[in-house]
């Protein structure tokens, strides 16, 4: 069972704080491999023998082909408040959609994020256990956050199909289909929950939902805007440096 981290940046954030992400990766020795999809020349990275660049145009065309129709038309809202910046975020969906072709459980971090130590082998399976599809952090009348989210390839449906091949179809059809401009705000955690009710409300119902499982990654916290990495879970091994505190050591 091959279990892989993946990430997704570019030049300009690598250089603002991505290189950290890779750094601290690299620092605490990391058993599992990175990949890390990007929107330009592959070359430009680091390089190690664990961290693998992949470019995420050639990969998944049709995240190029909805940056390319909706960066422009949409660039005013997007300048009016990061909630209504649906290009921005799409970049998660198809790394994340893609990301299957090598890895069974998936655990995705944002760029942002930085490694504090070195996780131990038993720590995977007890964030995404075998039985469980999605492992998140939810915030209930709030929206999911999403800087960390693990995702298990393996589980199969009462149809003997992939629930990841189903949950993605749907998942990614919000940004081919631009049915992300429907949604209350237009981020990837609109979308991913959008989705996943879909799932946990009709998985007994539908044969093609059936098993479907999640984890969720407890805050305890009395409001709604917590960050994934105060899981008691997470804490030890990574720090998510959201908004301000991205800019510092």
């Amino acid at each position: 069972m091959k279990k892989i981290f993946i990430t997704t940046f570019n030049k300009k954030l690598y250089d603002i704080y991505a290189s950290k992400l890779i750094n601290s990766y690299i620092k605490t020795d990391q058993s599992i491999p990175l990949y890390c999809y990007v929107e330009d020349d592959i070359n430009q990275y680091q390089k190690h023998d664990k961290i693998f660049y992949i470019d995420l145009y050639s990969a998944q065309p049709e995240c190029l082909n909805f940056v390319n129709k909706n960066y422009e038309k949409y660039k005013k809202y997007a300048e009016v408040y990061y909630l209504l910046d649906a290009v921005r975020f799409s970049y998660k969906v198809f790394a994340q959609s893609d990301s299957r072709k090598y890895g069974d459980h998936i655990f995705y971090i944002d760029s942002d994020t930085e490694f504090k130590d070195h996780i131990p082998d038993d720590w995977y399976n007890e964030c995404l256990p075998d039985d469980v599809f999605l492992t998140l952090h939810e915030r209930l009348g709030y929206y999911t956050e999403t800087g960390f989210l693990a995702f298990n390839n393996n589980i199969k449906n009462k149809q003997g199909n992939k629930i990841a091949d189903e949950f993605f179809k749907i998942y990614t059809r919000f940004y081919t289909k631009d049915l992300i401009y429907a949604l209350p705000a237009f981020l990837d955690c609109n979308a991913l929950d959008a989705t996943r009710y879909r799932f946990k409300f009709l998985h007994k119902y539908i044969l093609e939902y059936s098993f479907y499982k999640e984890k969720n990654l407890i805050v305890k916290a009395n409001h709604n805007q917590t960050n994934v990495d105060e899981n008691e879970l997470i804490k030890a091994y990574f720090v998510h440096k959201k908004g301000n505190l991205k800019h510092k050591d």
